[in-house]
């Protein structure tokens, strides 16, 4: 009888443990959620610019990510992993809230083309919209996390900062609209008087 009560009291306590681990990773989940989606944006200060790097697309296009932007548009760089859940809900809501006409999305990985595979049909991802390429991902501190940076077409870098959810990349997104918005804003200045 005893010998079975300890057996018992070894695998409630066991347990226990199992729940008190499963309970911390849930507690640090909620807290990474109910954080502010501004508060993962990090703002580049006014003389913030963008790191300069050449790197092929898969297509095997050498592309130049920084500097002055020869169509003028934005630049949204996404850091994407494959086989991650987060990373492809941030390649959908990238695609649908971007506007292609005045910002162009870039995906950006690391490791070998066969692993996007699956992540570049499912998006319909051309071969020229992603770089894999790792010192492209250390010269913009991407994270493990799905992350983005912003460019302007000027080559400034705007913000950057985790888009693991739609509100975070809204935030991201905010800090190109209002300078989009004053261009058309000035513009229409212009046509008045």
């Amino acid at each position: 009888m005893l010998i079975a009560s300890l057996f018992f009291l070894w695998i409630v306590v066991i347990l226990l443990g199992v729940a008190v681990i499963a309970l911390a990773r849930q507690v640090r989940l909620l807290q990474d959620r109910s954080t502010p989606a501004a508060s993962h944006v990090i703002p580049a200060g006014p003389s913030g610019v963008a790191p300069i790097v050449s790197a092929p697309t898969l297509a095997g296009d050498m592309l130049t990510i920084g500097g002055q932007s020869a169509d003028g548009r934005a630049l949204l760089l996404l850091f994407i992993r494959p086989g991650c859940g987060a990373s492809r809900s941030a390649i959908r809501d990238a695609l649908a809230l971007t506007d292609r006409k005045r910002l162009r999305l870039l995906f950006m990985g690391e490791g070998r083309a066969d692993d996007y595979g699956d992540l570049l049909r499912q998006h319909r991802i051309r071969d020229t919209d992603i770089i894999l390429n790792a010192d492209v991902l250390r010269d913009y501190r991407a994270a493990d996390r799905p992350s983005a940076a912003l460019i302007d077409g000027r080559g400034r870098l705007l913000a950057r900062g985790v888009v693991e959810a739609r509100e975070q990349l809204d935030a991201l997104l905010l800090h190109v609209q209002p300078r989009v918005m004053e261009a058309e804003g000035a513009d229409a200045v212009a046509l008045l008087h």
